[in-house]
């Protein structure tokens, strides 16, 4: 189903694996930079590729205000709404009028955010401050997952790319962070209709 195929796209990363070698300042910048930032709201797209061809490409907003509390706001081409707050997470489709709901357990590390603050071992990993680049090469369950994260030059990441086993590739661009922003009262409330579908995982 369309909706279940999107939200798998959503879980991009698994943990941050050992400190980076060669650049635990970079790397520290970033996180730094990314909790002086909170909560901020930043614009991406999201882009899908199968065999080096486009296959989706959506758009929207994320406010982040915290690691376990973060919205993802698809406005084109079609309103999907997917909230995290403490470990639970609700994903609202608006055409299918769907709301999958379920608790993240072991995904909280596969989250973008997340990523960059964990540190768990097993993994391999790179960054390098001149090209502004953090490599992770991650071995999971489900195979080999390569990552790249590109940093821009105000220390907040501007293109994330995740390759998958089945050679799926997922990009996310990040552009016009505003840093420091004040929360709208309901801005991580779901305003559903009363006919929508609740599927519980």
């Amino acid at each position: 189903m369309k909706h279940c195929a999107l939200f798998t796209v959503i879980w991009l990363l698994a943990a941050l694996p050992h400190p980076l070698q060669g650049g635990d300042d970079f790397l520290q910048r970033v996180r730094d930079q990314i909790t002086r930032s909170q909560p901020f709201k930043a614009d991406f797209i999201q882009q899908v590729y199968i065999e080096e061809e486009k296959t989706m490409e959506e758009s929207g907003f994320i406010i982040f205000a915290g690691r376990s509390r973060v919205k993802w706001q698809y406005l084109d081409p079609e309103a999907k709404t997917f909230i995290l707050e403490n470990g639970r997470y609700s994903f609202y489709d608006k055409e299918s009028n769907q709301l999958m709901k379920g608790h993240i357990g072991a995904r909280s590390e596969q989250l973008i955010w997340e990523l960059l603050f964990s540190d768990r071992p097993g993994d391999a990993s790179s960054g390098d401050a001149r090209s502004r680049t953090i490599r992770l090469r991650l071995d999971g369950e489900n195979g080999v997952q390569e990552l790249k994260i590109k940093v821009g030059a105000d220390d907040l990441p501007e293109r994330v790319e995740q390759t998958a086993v089945n050679e799926v590739t997922t990009v996310y661009l990040f552009r016009n962070y505003r840093r420091r922003i004040t929360l709208a009262h309901g801005e991580f409330d779901l305003d559903l209709p009363p006919d929508v579908e609740i599927i519980e995982e």
